[in-house]
């Protein structure tokens, strides 16, 4: 057995071995492959829709969720058992001085309840409303980690668009800062031009190290998140066309009250305490069971054996307005509620104006950075154009390239700030999916149109 273990074993390593070399030898075609995306293994890039769903696989948030949701039935079931009749059993058996040694007795029996003032069908239908809300939380975490997924995954392109940006600003400043010493050294430009401009390329290199820093962050909790390891290659699908919040704002507010649990949440709280209430008022009815019992005594003075059939029942008469005290709470209670849901509703609507709002300004905002995207870049192309020709001074070109970069930050964070905005608004609805149009097949009539 032991010369057939080390031909196993030999035989693994052989296989290990062989699969390191394949890696190495396909390591330069893959590097090759991969040079302008960093393909997974499944070979497709991470959209955003399968980051949602191998988030939603293994989450801490929904699994505590499912687990309180399994608490809630099996207390659930635990109500559905008050029905069934119950069987008990009680005996004692010993020694004792006296005439008679020994001592015995048995009671054993099944009890069947057969009226209870409601009290057993109020605790079901309690217990019931309660598992329906913690399904519809489990419903809420799941929109919420939907919503952290999508607002962290547009953060990680942001970020490394930013950083993108701020290569492409150090690559170009970097070149022209030595062009500039030169100069400044023959005294053909002033010192403060070479000051100037390395102040700058100091300024810009700390935006890429900050960026940069910021996107490997960030993409490790989306790695985190997702469920992908630091051994799997991870790169982002870059998003295509822009969402419009094209729709009225009565349409979200219709989607909302129709696919957000919220709303129904608060409905099944009412329900519940109103279920409590209901079995408080059932005792203050008679409480009825049908008995079976063998009672078996051995004594001193009684020597029983015998089958006792009949109905048993318990009435708690007069409390001295304990109960009632507790109906009049729980009325209030119930009250509270209401109007609690009620103020939780209000406070859910009020931000879906102010999101839809904020989202139509926004969009605005997009097509203004990107107005001013194209003036800087058309503006920064004239004052190189003059400077070559010499009728400017690179001063000027230095402001033109810091207003050029400027506007394409600003662009992609107003793009960024959008979406985000976005995916908030639509985790108000579910996530119902939203009309899709670019920023240039709308223009400033259509918002005006929008607004009457």
């Amino acid at each position: 057995m032991g010369k057939c273990f080390k031909k196993g074993k030999g035989f693994w390593r052989s296989c290990a071995c062989l699969g390191l070399v394949s890696a190495v030898l396909a390591a330069p075609v893959s590097a090759q492959a991969a040079d302008s995306a960093v393909l997974r293994p499944s070979g497709t890039l991470l959209s955003i829709d399968e980051a949602v769903t191998n988030a939603l696989k293994d989450s801490s948030e929904i699994k505590r969720a499912l687990a309180r949701l399994g608490k809630e039935e099996a207390l659930y079931k635990g109500t559905l058992a008050e029905f069934f009749p119950k069987l008990k059993a009680a005996g004692e058996a010993g020694v004792a001085t006296g005439d008679s040694r020994f001592l015995g007795y048995l009671d054993t029996g099944i009890e069947q309840p057969i009226f209870q003032g409601g009290k057993a069908v109020a605790e079901k239908r309690r217990q019931n409303a309660v598992y329906e809300v913690e399904k519809l939380r489990l419903e809420e975490e799941k929109l919420d980690l939907e919503l952290a997924v999508r607002v962290l995954y547009t953060q990680v392109l942001e970020e490394k668009e930013l950083t993108r940006i701020a290569q492409g600003e150090v690559k170009e400043l970097t070149t022209e800062c030595e062009r500039i010493k030169k100069l400044s050294g023959k005294e053909v430009l002033p010192r403060l031009e070479s000051f100037k401009i390395e102040s700058h390329l100091e300024s810009v290199k700390h935006s890429l190290v900050k960026h940069k820093e910021t996107y490997d962050y960030l993409l490790t909790v989306l790695r985190e998140t997702v469920g992908v390891g630091e051994g799997e290659a991870l790169d982002l699908q870059i998003y295509g066309s822009i969402p419009e919040a094209a729709d009225g704002l009565e349409s979200f507010l219709d989607a909302s009250r129709e696919a957000d649990p919220l709303y129904k949440e608060g409905s099944l709280k009412i329900q519940a305490k109103q279920y409590e209430k209901r079995s408080l008022q059932a005792e203050r009815f008679p409480q009825l069971s049908l008995s079976t019992r063998w009672n078996s005594v051995r004594d001193v003075y009684v020597d029983t054996n015998r089958v006792i059939v009949g109905i048993e029942g318990k009435w708690n008469i007069w409390d001295f307005g304990r109960l009632g005290s507790k109906i009049r709470a729980k009325e209030k209670e119930i009250e509270e509620t209401k109007w609690a849901e009620d103020i939780r509703i209000k406070e859910h609507e009020k931000e879906i104006r102010r999101l839809f709002h904020e989202a139509r300004a926004l969009r605005q905002k997009i097509r203004m950075t990107e107005a001013f995207l194209k003036e800087n870049e058309e503006s920064y192309k004239n004052e190189k154009t003059r400077l070559v020709t010499g009728g400017k001074g690179t001063g000027e070109l230095l402001d033109s390239f810091i207003a050029l970069e400027e506007a394409r930050v600003a662009s992609v964070q107003a793009i960024s700030e959008y979406r985000i905005q976005i995916a908030r608004l639509e985790r108000t609805r579910a996530f119902k999916p939203a009309e899709i149009e670019t920023p240039s097949e709308m223009n400033t009539a259509d918002v005006e149109e929008d607004r009457s």
